[in-house]
């Protein structure tokens, strides 16, 4: 029988090759009896030894055996794995994760599961789950660990997918909802806040909208938003009004294809590369913009653009960009100037009505037919005016006046009744909603800030209650999640002392941060960068990999807040509607 290491042939019934010295029989992945190389069944349980890729590691961590199976997997031979450490083939992202659960495996000897990416020779990623145990599980004294190997990368793929479309759904929610709900005196704020969403949405750079001047043909900036490190000069934070003339050949191409998509800016020609350069004032890698309509007539430009071009546009994110520029068309300055001239004109159009028709069978006058009243007929009492007056004013109670803003008072002690408390949303906002008529109105954070943590609220509808403003800033929810964490920049276990990083367990968590306990937590100090990864309890388990910044620590509970442009997460958004 051949040696799995080095091919060479040994006498039936051998244990160890002749040549290299390498162990010839194999450990069931199911029940660890010792199988023969030819065996396709274990002898033991009837195991198909041919169905399951299983990789054998002595306690140091090297691989001594590894079957077809594993080999087919990774796309490796078996002289190119055997003596290398099993590390060697785990992302770095996901070290943190073997390693903790080899540590439990070498100090307990409990068997241990968990979900793993691994490095296929072609460089692409493979999803498996990975089981570990002792090799020989009779007597659990073995020198050599077992590990079970079962793909999942095209589920794995398959819940990514679905999970991007849900966050897609959530994220186009979330921003109707906060631009249906805001107040004209903080417009400006939410769009803006909805650019930086879809920035982080497409992992774009920069996300703006222009306004067409047609008066002075040129763009006029109208918002724009830039990730806090795309910023090498003032030019990038601020834009300004651009000529028509200086990017003709992007209106043309936006006028016949509505949507400019530009993958590589360097494949560009040069004239086209000027005018993005003249357009944005900086050396761009990716572009994508589409032309805002409004009463049939442009009116703007909305689009995004990135300074690398490590990846394509996702098709969905040119169609979200599309969605909220439609969305937001009528909020450009230019935009109601064309629907009001537009109005003007069908009004101009209109066919003149004669106020006496001449006509034999006329059924009424041109009050009637303009105000769309039923004609009067023969015989039939016209009621006076007066009357009619009358009656209204004994049945109908005068209404409340739905236009006027609420009024905003300080708590005076004495109301308690209807309290609401409210968040702040991500643009800076607090969003008061009535109990009686559901009327909603946004205000700025800084009316609690004047008024007090708690105020009380007239509604126009005389409606009286009062909004707490909750200090977490976001809703908290107490969880059980496994995760773990690493000191940012340490992907996990290195051969120097003090490294911290290890398994976690989260007990709170809020779009805003997280709170979690561990056996290290010793470790952590206030003020450390950290990268926090653990999986949701939702229909998709959703992958949550963070930079949080250590708020707090006390024994063995650590808390942390979501570090960066980062903090926004539409995952978690979504998770917790």
């Amino acid at each position: 029988m051949k040696c799995p290491a080095c091919q060479s042939d040994n006498p039936s019934g051998q244990k160890f090759c002749g040549t290299c010295g390498h162990k010839i029989e194999s450990a069931c992945p199911q029940c660890g009896a010792q199988n023969s190389p030819r065996y396709k069944f274990c002898g033991q349980c009837g195991f198909d030894l041919t169905m399951a890729a299983s990789i054998t590691l002595a306690r140091s961590g090297l691989i001594t055996h590894a079957n077809q199976k594993t080999l087919e997997l990774l796309g490796y031979q078996q002289k190119e794995v055997l003596g290398k450490p099993f590390s060697l083939f785990v992302e770095r992202e996901d070290l943190v994760i073997f390693f903790s659960h080899w540590n439990e495996i070498l100090g307990q000897r409990k068997e241990q599961r968990c979900e793993i990416a691994l490095k296929h020779r072609d460089a692409k990623s493979v999803y498996v789950i990975l089981e570990c145990k002792d090799a020989d599980s009779a007597n659990g004294n073995s020198d050599n660990i077992l590990l079970i190997l079962k793909e999942i990368t095209e589920s794995r793929m398959a819940a990514e997918q679905m999970q991007y479309h849900q966050d897609l759904l959530g994220l186009m929610f979330t921003l109707t909802d906060s631009i249906n709900t805001v107040s004209n005196q903080h417009l400006d704020q939410s769009i803006e806040d909805a650019l930086k969403k879809i920035c982080l949405f497409t992992r774009a750079d920069i996300s703006f909208i222009y306004s067409i001047n047609r008066r002075l043909r040129r763009l006029d900036p109208a918002y724009r938003w830039c990730q806090p490190d795309y910023r090498p000069g003032d030019d990038t934070a601020r834009a300004n009004s651009v000529p028509l003339s200086l990017i003709k050949r992007a209106i043309v191409r936006l006028r016949k294809e509505k949507t400019y998509v530009i993958n590589d800016v360097a494949k560009l020609t040069a004239s086209e590369r000027y005018e993005l350069l003249a357009w944005h004032q900086v050396d761009l890698g990716a572009f994508m913009c589409h032309l805002i309509y409004s009463a049939k007539r442009p009116v703007g430009i909305i689009g995004i653009a990135k300074h690398t071009t490590d990846a394509p546009w996702e098709h969905d994110s040119a169609a979200l960009v599309k969605f909220f520029g439609q969305f937001v068309s009528h909020r450009l300055p230019f935009a109601a100037i064309g629907k009001e001239r537009a109005e003007n004109r069908r009004a101009s159009n209109a066919p003149v009505i004669p106020e006496k028709s001449t006509g034999a069978g006329a059924a009424g006058n041109v009050i009637d037919i303009i105000e769309k009243r039923p004609a009067h007929r023969k015989g039939q009492r016209e009621m006076p005016a007066s009357a009619m007056t009358g009656r209204a004013k004994s049945n109908q109670k005068a209404l409340p006046d739905m236009t006027r803003p609420m009024l905003l008072d300080p708590l005076s002690g004495r109301q308690a009744k209807d309290q609401q408390p409210v968040f702040p949303r991500d643009d800076g906002l607090v969003l008061l909603t009535c109990p009686r008529c559901g009327l909603q109105e946004s205000v700025s954070v800084d009316q609690f800030n004047r008024l007090g943590n708690a105020i009380s609220v007239n509604c126009p509808c005389h409606k009286l209650f009062s909004a707490v403003l909750e200090k977490r800033r976001a809703f908290r929810k107490s969880v059980q999640l496994s995760g773990y964490f690493t000191l940012k920049g340490d992907l996990g276990p290195a051969d120097t002392d003090g490294s911290i990083w290890g398994p976690m367990v989260v007990k709170d968590l809020s779009k805003a941060g997280l709170r979690f306990s561990s056996e290290r937590a010793d470790l952590i100090h206030s003020g450390d960068l950290l990268m926090v990864r653990f999986n949701l309890d939702n229909a998709n388990q959703s992958l949550i990999n963070k930079p949080a910044r250590v708020i707090s620590t006390s024994e063995r509970e650590v808390g942390c807040r979501f570090e960066g442009a980062d903090n926004y997460d539409i995952t978690l958004g979504f998770y917790f509607i």
